[in-house]
């Protein structure tokens, strides 16, 4: 089998063992020390029980030896399970209990927490036992890759991680990925994301993302360095770390890669060595993908696309074109190398022609296996064609001319008022393209005189104070120009930060909730004078 990800590490390590894998602010792994710190974990997971198939909870915020401990894991024969550090101890204790995992790893401080909602037999290993285990150097195992050692087979069809997301029925449901879809994925994304062996990458993703796999373990693959930044969310922290790493690959999710263009230094400092960005997970800002071309002649972004549950990433658009007026969003571009696209319509029957809205079904190996548990949910969001796995997205795509893909909205964000059918993508766009704006989500809202109404919720940049009204006058006179009255929000809301989910989405429910008490007190202001 090849490209396993495993095997591709031991490659390096045996090639190019003093070459530098992975650092963070603290500690440096060599591809050898990689390879050998991830073969002894491995074995020390094997020594506390864990069998293949188990699964190997990891509760922390990102650090490189938890990078380098996710190889291990694979070695083990354990599936992966990434949870958010950060998360309600009443929504860990639901996926602990859910997941019945073999053994956590977790962060020192969250020891006790860990301990007290799982049984008392199950080994818990905190931070500072890998980062012990890292500096061993009296391990006769420092050197144990160029040896057999007695660790499982690798298995294609194994499953490698269990992303848990948020699930219909209000419970989180976890999504299970095997090897054989991160290999393709992996083989997928050498054809558009052009990281080499003299790759500089740099990660600002959570380990509970599954953009771990891109960012992270694929620069990896790749034999590439990679640096992985201190869980601390500072525009002047973040592009400072780019700069002096002299980084040429990074990604950074739409929202995320403009907070980075906030720094201080921004405008000022060139970034000579940087090649590709990639971002994705919501729609980007037009003007900010802009603003990161012009930082060197050579620099392209790649917008990608991808549900969770089909590994990560499913297609792909290259944007190099220098285009300051620019105002359409771009497109999601086109299916990666293992994986079919379909659109369909409410009749059922399959798209093909351009402009013409339909539900988008992704297909291939790079399916989930399902929902861990939850095989009537995993029936329904999965169907066969042609004996072909095709995941149901809920998003509304259209084809262009040249076949690629553009993105809409979710079928569930696409409303109906007054009888108009209003796709809120397009309500977005208008916001993000006046000048200053950082961000911008639209929701529904019900008036106190029970009316439904659009409500837009902005992010301004730096330097725009959150109590501005010219910038949300601005705002207003574009939405009128470009748009029709029906589809002109009644409230604009500025806001200080959007609230996010563990993944780095905007949780929209929270949001909702915010812009509605925001607007009842100001309703009632407006009464009370």
């Amino acid at each position: 089998m090849a490209n396993h990800i495993v095997q591709a590490i031991q490659s390096h390590a045996i090639s190019t063992p003093y070459k530098r894998a992975l650092a963070d602010s603290r500690s440096e792994l060599s591809y050898a020390d990689l390879e050998s710190f991830s073969t002894r974990l491995a074995l020390h997971l094997s020594a506390l029980g864990c069998k293949p198939g188990d699964r190997v909870v990891m509760l922390a915020s990102r650090r490189a030896v938890l990078v380098a401990a996710i190889v291990g894991v694979f070695k083990a024969g354990c599936v992966h399970v990434p949870l958010d550090p950060r998360m309600p101890q009443s929504r860990l204790s639901y996926i602990l209990n859910d997941i019945a995992p073999a053994l956590v790893i977790t962060e020192d401080d969250l020891l006790d927490m860990v301990q007290q909602e799982v049984p008392e037999s199950l080994p818990v290993l905190p931070l500072s036992t890998l980062e012990q285990l890292l500096d061993d150097a009296d391990s006769a195992l420092r050197d144990a890759f160029v040896r057999v050692l007695p660790l499982p087979d690798l298995v294609e069809s194994a499953t490698a991680y269990c992303i848990y997301t948020s699930g219909s029925t209000g419970r989180p449901k976890g999504v299970l990925i095997n090897h054989r879809s991160i290999i393709d994925f992996f083989d997928g994304t050498r054809k558009v994301y052009d990281v080499t062996a003299q790759s500089r990458c740099a990660s600002f993703s959570p380990l509970h993302f599954d953009v771990y796999l891109m960012d992270m373990l694929f620069p990896l693959a790749q034999g590439a360095y990679l640096y992985v930044h201190d869980d601390v969310v500072a525009p002047d922290l973040m592009f400072d770390a780019i700069r002096k790493h002299e980084v040429t690959h990074f990604s950074a999710w739409g929202m995320m890669l403009g907070l980075i263009a906030q720094a201080e230094d921004f405008e000022r400092v060139r970034l000579p060595h940087l090649k590709t960005i990639l971002t994705g997970t919501d729609v980007p800002d037009v003007k900010t993908i802009q603003r990161w071309l012009g930082k060197n002649s050579a620099v392209q972004v790649i917008n990608a696309y991808g549900p969770t549950e089909v590994t990560c990433a499913s297609t792909a658009h290259v944007i190099r074109e220098i285009e300051p007026e620019r105002r359409t969003l771009y497109p999601i571009g086109k299916p990666l190398a293992h994986v079919q696209v379909l659109l369909v319509g409410e009749d059922g029957r399959q798209i093909q022609d351009p402009d013409i809205p339909g539900e988008l079904l992704i297909g291939g190996t790079q399916v989930m296996e399902g929902y861990w548990h939850l095989p009537e949910e995993t029936v329904t969001r999965l169907t066969y064609i042609d004996g072909v796995p095709f995941y149901r997205t809920g998003d509304v795509c259209t084809f262009q001319e040249d076949g690629s893909l553009y993105y809409h909205g979710r079928k569930d964000n696409e409303v109906k008022i007054g009888g108009y059918r209003i796709h809120l993508n397009e309500i977005q766009r208008v916001i993000n393209s006046v000048p200053n704006v950082l961000g911008s989500e639209i929701v529904l809202l019900d008036s106190r005189y029970g009316e439904t109404l659009l409500a837009a919720g902005v992010i301004f940049g730096k330097g725009v104070p959150s109590d501005a009204e010219g910038p949300v006058d601005t705002i207003r006179r574009q939405l009128s120009s470009e748009l029709p009255a029906h589809m002109v929000p009644r409230y604009v809301t500025v806001l200080d930060r959007f609230p996010q989910l563990s993944s780095g989405k905007t949780d929209r429910k929270a949001l909702l909730s915010i812009l509605q008490q925001r607007i009842n007190v100001s309703n009632q202001e407006e009464v009370n004078s």
